[in-house]
């Protein structure tokens, strides 16, 4: 079965126009993440039963954001269970009509201004060499909180991926000040 909906509808482009909304995932939003993911160059696609998980278990640690009915950006994320004061970002995602406007760092934002995130002064995730946009993005969330980051390999191509995939570094962005309405730059 193929998962990948390509309905009429979901191939119209939203009115770049439109407002960008920001909100939680629910279970409803699953499908549409998973092909959101689908799309993008840099992420490792996940089955559904994958993003239906991290739509409802995590929902409260990650994010979507709308144009119109159609969701044109998402940050998965969750708490560790071992570091309650971290939130390790997963995936993040802006499609097309989204991109160049701010809406990666909104969706990060968004998260960490909720109350599930009250206890986190850390930032985590793990990224390639080669990935730009990501690196960029947690390098602007640093400057807004006036923190560091710290990099270290956390899977090797050789020793974990089996050289399928490259070395996943993780950034580490810390400690968070506690006022997190940090804007959106």
């Amino acid at each position: 079965m193929n998962t990948f909906q390509e309905a009429p509808a979901l191939q119209e482009r939203p009115d770049p126009k439109l407002s960008i909304d920001l909100r939680i995932p629910s279970s409803e939003d699953g499908t549409p993440v998973h092909n959101l993911i689908r799309k993008s160059a840099f992420l490792d696609d996940n089955s559904l039963y994958c993003y239906l998980l991290l739509c409802t278990h995590f929902a409260e640690t990650s994010v979507v954001a709308t144009m119109g009915e159609q969701i044109v950006g998402v940050v998965t994320a969750y708490i560790p269970p071992q570091q309650p004061d971290t939130l390790f970002v997963w995936q993040v995602a802006v499609d097309t009509p989204a991109q160049n406007r701010g809406v990666a760092s909104r969706m990060l934002n968004h998260i960490l201004e909720r109350k599930s995130c009250s206890t986190v002064r850390f930032v985590e995730t793990t990224v390639t060499k080669d990935n730009a946009a990501s690196r960029a993005m947690f390098a602007s969330l640093a400057r807004r909180h006036d923190t560091d980051t710290s990099e270290s390999i956390m899977f090797d191509r050789h020793t974990h991926f089996l050289n399928l995939h490259d070395t996943e570094y993780k950034l580490r962005i810390g400690p968070l000040s506690s006022d997190r309405t940090q804007g959106e730059s």
